[in-house]
């Protein structure tokens, strides 16, 4: 099972950026890991609308030059909230491994479009932390991005770094394959962690392996699993958010869109219940 030694955390200069940072830098000690925090500097003709016919010069220049003033406005934040994460956690720069197991941080600008870019780097790294604003378009998208397109689990950042990352691990465990996942990505987490809590709500669907048959699987990993199964609910995130906050979680382990991604958007879905209510740091895989 591979470690987690590398961490990526995409910076936008925006409002979610410090929860981003603070959660990163807290995995990073957690896993002795390099994080790498990256930000995406947008080209200014990507600012701008489709150039009509009646569009003089001097309008897209002055479209140009606000689009790249933004970009500094941006990278300026987003440096100031590295910056000031990077102190507060005591975590040194490095360009290249020690040779001492520590965590290390560095700060990558790129240019281009910020999903496609997220995607392409994340696809790199062992863990992608980030987070979600569902206010903000654009981190939606590179939220999408980073959990459809990398192949590599994600760590969402909520409004509140707990104290301690991956202590009193949850898993919501369905039988499924993106369940499946979800857990063999995280096992370095979950065989380091102190205690270990398989949820699962419901009947498992016929042809699943159900949550005791997981306990018993990870047994040869050295980890001792509790299994809680509750019965079945009408709303499965609250179910799986109140016996989180009962065994005193500080991440909950998720397989992402079991059904279709637009599907779920539209219909709510236990993905987009977990990341709209939940307070606690999801590690997700899809």
């Amino acid at each position: 099972m591979m470690a987690i030694r590398t961490i990526l955390a995409p910076v936008a200069g925006s409002n979610i950026d410090q929860r981003v940072l603070d959660l990163a830098f807290r995995a990073a000690k957690r896993f002795d890991a390099h994080l790498e925090a990256l930000f995406v500097a947008a080209e200014p003709q990507d600012a701008i609308p489709i150039v009509g016919e009646g569009m003089s010069g001097l309008i897209i220049e002055e479209m140009m030059r606000a689009a790249e003033a933004e970009t500094v406005r941006r990278e300026t934040r987003g440096r100031a909230a590295y910056d000031a994460a990077r102190d507060g956690a005591a975590v040194a720069e490095a360009g290249a491994p020690m040779s001492d197991l520590q965590p290390t941080c560095a700060w990558r600008r790129e240019s281009g479009r910020e999903d496609e870019t997220v995607a392409r780097r994340g696809r790199l790294f062992d863990l992608v932390v980030i987070g979600r604003d569902p206010r903000e378009a654009a981190a939606s998208l590179t939220f999408d991005a980073a959990l459809m397109e990398t192949g590599r689990p994600l760590m969402v950042a909520p409004e509140k770094t707990p104290e301690t990352i991956g202590e009193k691990v949850v898993i919501a465990w369905n039988g499924g394959v993106e369940s499946a996942r979800a857990v063999t990505s995280a096992m370095p987490l979950l065989r380091t962690a102190k205690e270990v809590t398989i949820i699962s709500v419901g009947d498992v669907p016929h042809g699943r392996a159900c949550a005791k048959a997981l306990a018993e699987q990870f047994l040869w990993h050295g980890v001792e699993a509790k299994v809680s199964e509750l019965p079945d609910q009408s709303n499965v995130a609250s179910a799986l958010i109140s016996e989180a906050d009962k065994v005193g979680a500080d991440c909950i382990v998720l397989g992402a869109y079991s059904h279709s991604r637009f599907k779920e958007m539209i219909l709510g879905g236990v993905t987009q219940d977990m990341l709209a209510k939940c307070d606690l740091p999801l590690w997700i895989m899809h």
